[in-house]
């Protein structure tokens, strides 16, 4: 909990902080949504956070990184990596916009259990997201409002362990420290919507 409120402190200091000060190039993009797909369980919908730190490069293109919080059946992962923006007609107040995001989901927000020897953990992986949304101006001009939808392919382990007794010798084929380990590869399909603000 405490790396998480962490987390939201962060968001909030760069989007009141940073995106006052007028820095040149600098965009700041903060979107939230659900995430839908299935799993064994049917159906689910969940939380997503993302927010987008990059540089202007030309009236179309952004880049920067990005950082989130997404949540899944028993996971809580953190996105983070680089991400591509292309905003299609920026010079009009409505315009479609596309992305790509490239990264990794740390799942830093979550630690380890152990109960009688027996240590589980889970651990994030690679993630792809592409998306297309609709950026709406402001009368200013200093700050837009955007609707995306788009898919995030998110990689993660699921691990369970019978941690060795002391003394005992290491087991081949399997991580030092354990006597015995399950891990379980998941894949998180989804399709997002997600809506921001642009600063």
């Amino acid at each position: 909990m405490r790396r998480f409120l962490l987390f939201v402190i962060f968001v909030f200091y760069c989007q009141f902080s940073f995106s006052q000060r007028g820095i040149g190039n600098y965009i700041h993009h903060v979107e939230m949504g659900t995430l839908h797909g299935t799993d064994e369980q049917g159906s689910r919908v969940n939380f997503s956070l993302q927010s987008f730190h990059g540089a202007q490069i030309d009236s179309h293109h952004q880049i920067g990184f990005f950082v989130g919080y997404d949540t899944y059946p028993e996971f809580n992962l953190m996105p983070v990596g680089f991400g591509w923006r292309y905003t299609f007609e920026p010079e009009r107040k409505y315009s479609f916009y596309t992305n790509l995001d490239l990264g990794y989901g740390s799942a830093w927000f979550q630690g380890k259990e152990i109960v009688n020897r027996m240590q589980s953990w889970n651990e994030g992986g690679f993630m792809l997201s592409p998306a297309l949304g609709l950026r709406k101006r402001s009368k200013t001009g200093n700050h837009a409002y955007t609707a995306a939808i788009g898919f995030k392919k998110q990689y993660a382990y699921s691990y369970v362990g019978q941690l060795s007794a002391g003394g005992m010798p290491p087991v081949d084929g399997i991580r030092p420290g354990f006597d015995s380990l399950f891990e379980e590869s998941l894949i998180f399909n989804n399709l997002f919507i997600r809506l921001g603000m642009i600063f």
